[in-house]
């Protein structure tokens, strides 16, 4: 009998858990998949701060989830689910209704008020790329206003921003504003002097969850910059113009940023399940929800076990692990195997300030300055790669680096340069050119009877592979191996050569061609031919800078579009899983 699998929501554990189901139970057509999101997007989370800091624009966080998943089985819908029924198990919309056999609920969190007066009416929150959009469209409309008021309480209060939380949030928050302030100060021609950024955090260190030295140079690095550090502070009350501290101290401003606590999606606490005080359903170590095992939960709107009777945190990483965890498990579970425990390996934590700095703790080992928000961007291309795989990853990945290069700092400007993209046609010049000089190489080996039988590779022989300057280990390597089938490898190095000519010259599947080229270069340094042959270096650096070099004059230009439509298209037979799962309600 079939199995329905219904993914409620796209964050990073959501998209984690589709992406094995699929790969599990893609042969398995019994089973339908299907990912249903509010959003026709995945959301970046851990770059919103950077929206709403001017750095990106609200694009560059956002993935389609068509384009994601169209060469997979799983069926992408936008929806807004109201209601589940766990026992009749389904989950109904405005319009639609859907059945499921295993649900995987994956909604995320969202901000928590924490019981303080006056937040829900007057502070920012950042948990969403709405939220990022609001706080940049805002801010841009206080400097607006001070550069034309003649009031010097009402300028003060327009140019004063605070920043409620100094967890992990909080701190990229203020580390943003701080370069965006620069150049809002700039473009209005108001003095910066005239700008006061604080950050306020209730216990007596910001970023309370990493190495207290790590903590400390983020609160340097913050103070030397001319933030206002509230630490041993809690928020008593947000107003419309400021907020007042439990010390009494009140700031006046008209901007707070909300980072102060989080709790379960709405959806996640409204439902009727055992969860804890914050809304997060409880569930155990193979992420079964204690209510119904045929329900899992994931990510943030889950509490999950973890070391010594801790909650696991609410981290991309924990996502991911999480959403992986239970896909394997439901799999299991169909297919009738054993299911596997949760076992979270958290690997570190990064945070960036800005552009400029940063500090991670990765395993043990602290990083600052330029190193750790390197590492934070590698991460982030990491992940990229891997949801999207050999069709998105390298596009999504690129598109990451050339938003991030716009920005200020040496790690952008590295990036920058990595993603630069430039007019392909000049590359086709030098593919041409690097082809023709391997089907020559090719055809010289052919004219030598190398596909003739016989022992050309044999050192001594006039074509022989090795040169006058081989490495030692790569002889014993030939001796060992290559010389006893001696014709065998004759032939495959000279088709190999010809192959490599014909694609580099055509235009073939040309990062596949560079490659091998590449490939066969190092071979010959290896083989000791240079500096016999000075040319090598040409070879071998041309080779490389072609991985990368388009589609123009190439068959590739109509050959790669014909292999995406062909093997990575949309799979067929989706819309006969979606029948099996949505029934459009009846309205009376």
């Amino acid at each position: 009998m079939g199995k329905n699998i219904i993914v409620l929501g796209a964050g990073y554990g959501g998209i984690e858990a589709a992406k094995t189901l699929n790969r599990l139970l893609k042969n398995n057509h019994d089973v339908t998949i299907t990912l249903i999101n509010n959003n026709p997007y995945h959301v970046l989370l851990s770059g919103i701060h950077e929206v709403a800091g001017n750095r990106i624009d609200g694009d560059s966080v956002q993935i389609s989830l068509d384009e994601l998943f169209a060469s997979s089985r799983v069926n992408v819908i936008e929806d807004y689910i109201s209601e589940i029924n766990f026992t009749g198990k389904t989950l109904r919309s405005e319009n639609y209704e859907y059945k499921y056999d295993y649900l995987l609920l994956a909604t995320g969190s969202k901000a928590s008020d924490c019981g303080v007066k006056g937040t829900s009416e007057n502070a920012f929150t950042l948990w969403s790329l709405e939220d990022a959009k609001k706080i940049n469209k805002h801010i841009q409309k206080c400097f607006q206003e001070a550069r034309l008021a003649k009031d010097a309480e009402n300028r003060k209060e327009l140019l004063s921003f605070a920043v409620c939380g100094g967890g992990f949030t909080g701190v990229e928050m203020v580390g943003e504003l701080l370069e965006w302030i620069n150049d809002l100060c700039s473009q209005y021609e108001i003095p910066q002097e005239e700008v006061r950024l604080y950050l306020v955090e209730g216990l007596e260190q910001i970023l309370p969850n990493i190495d207290k030295r790590l903590a400390e140079k983020a609160s340097n690095y913050l103070l030397k910059r001319g933030v206002n550090l509230k630490t041993g502070s809690f928020v008593q009350e947000v107003k419309e113009n400021g907020l007042i501290l439990d010390n009494g101290e009140e700031i006046a401003c008209r901007t707070v940023i909300w980072n102060c606590g989080v709790s379960a999606s709405d959806i996640a606490s409204s439902l009727e399940l055992e969860s804890k005080r914050n809304g997060r359903i409880k569930v155990n170590e193979y992420l079964q929800t204690l209510d119904y095992p045929e329900v899992y939960a994931i990510g943030d709107n889950a509490a999950i076990p973890w070391n010594n009777k801790k909650i696991l945190p609410a981290l991309v990483e924990a996502a991911l692990q999480t959403g992986k965890t239970a896909a394997v498990n439901i799999a299991a579970d169909i297919n009738g195997k054993a299911k596997v425990k949760i076992s979270p390996k958290l690997h570190g934590i990064m945070v960036s300030i800005g552009g400029r700095y940063g500090v991670a703790d990765l395993m043990g080992i602290s990083l600052k300055g330029w190193p750790a928000l390197f590492m934070k961007h590698m991460v982030n291309i990491h992940y990229l790669l891997g949801i999207g795989g050999l069709k998105n990853g390298v596009k999504y990945s690129l598109d990451y680096m050339e938003k991030q290069g716009k920005g200020k700092g040496a790690t952008a400007r590295i990036l920058g340069h990595i993603s630069q993209r430039g007019y392909s046609i000049f590359f086709a010049i030098l593919r041409i050119f690097l082809g023709i000089q391997w089907l020559q190489s090719g055809l010289d080996k052919v004219n030598s009877g190398w596909l003739a039988y016989g022992d050309k590779l044999v050192a001594g022989a006039s074509t022989s592979p090795i040169g006058p300057n081989p490495v030692g280990w790569y002889v014993d390597f030939m001796e060992a191996v290559v010389f006893p089938h001696a014709f065998l490898f004759q032939w495959m190095v000279t088709m190999g050569e010809l192959a490599l000519g014909i694609a580099l010259l055509l235009g073939i599947l040309t990062p596949l061609a560079a490659l091998g080229s590449t490939f066969m270069t190092i071979n010959f340094f290896l083989s000791g031919f240079y500096p016999a042959h000075d040319s090598l270096p040409w070879w071998l650096f041309s080779s490389i800078s072609l991985i990368g070099s388009g589609r123009a004059l190439s068959v590739d230009y109509y050959l790669l579009p014909w292999l995406k439509k062909t093997f990575w298209g949309r799979k067929k037979g989706k819309n006969e899983d979606l029948n099996k799962v949505v029934k459009p309600i009846e309205k009376a």
